[in-house]
């Protein structure tokens, strides 16, 4: 059984029917999914299964092959590359493995890029980075060296630059996989509070079952669908 459109009044995002194939592997295969603003959602799967190809769809990074993917209410599935690239700015936000920041700049340059990237206000985009990173208790932000930061502080960083928009959604692909146990439960902590206190939705993609039972559902991509915890253990 499909796991089918889940509140669709309410749905920041919303897929159906998503196809996405290179040569003749077939990655995502008539894939649908729905998560309200102020839910999350853990994605398992084996490695390769397609789960960071379902994030990269989601966040506009690749097209997908057919089907229809809505976030925060706007079809992207036709949209270009340069109309995706906006979109992504100002709607989505994304916590990568290893936090993908610029070691070079600043933790609270690294929080106010996507803002600056996308033109906005450089003094509104700095006050914006420094409030969230001292909410998310990264101490000396504008002094430190991002280079010297623990992984735990790296992801919090990842976690403010991924808020910095007010996205409607945030991506996370496996954010905690990293960090030792302790410091991944504290970020798995700050992840999982942020559609309430941000009313976004989440999507985390994850291996660690611990992670995955912190969200509202747990979903299992197998054969390119993804399927309930139960229905993935058939």
């Amino acid at each position: 059984m499909r796991t089918d459109l889940h509140d669709q009044k309410t749905a920041a995002v919303e897929v159906k029917d998503l196809h996405y194939s290179i040569g003749d592997r077939r990655l995502l295969n008539g894939l649908s999914l729905s998560v309200a603003a102020g839910s999350s959602v853990a994605v398992t799967g084996p490695s390769g299964s397609g789960k960071t190809t379902l994030l990269c769809s989601l966040s506009g990074l690749i097209p997908a092959s057919s089907g229809v993917i809505r976030i925060a209410g706007v079809d992207i599935s036709q949209a270009s590359a340069g109309e995706r690239a906006a979109m992504r700015l100002r709607t989505v936000g994304t916590v990568y493995q290893f936090g993908e920041l610029i070691p070079e700049l600043s933790p609270l340059e690294n929080a106010a890029l996507p803002v600056l990237l996308a033109g906005g206000n450089a003094k509104k985009a700095y006050a914006d980075a420094q409030s969230l990173l001292d909410e998310l208790g990264v101490l000396e932000s504008s002094s430190k060296n991002t280079a010297s930061l623990s992984g735990g502080e790296r992801q919090r960083v990842a976690v403010a630059r991924a808020l910095i928009g007010r996205p409607s959604v945030v991506l996370a692909d496996e954010p905690t996989g990293s960090l030792d146990q302790r410091t991944g439960d504290v970020v798995a902590d700050l992840l999982f509070d942020l559609p309430t206190r941000f009313q976004c939705a989440l999507i985390v993609v994850t291996h660690n079952p611990q992670i995955a039972a912190r969200a509202d559902r747990t979903l299992e991509l197998t054969e390119g669908r993804l399927l309930t915890d139960s229905e993935g253990r058939r």
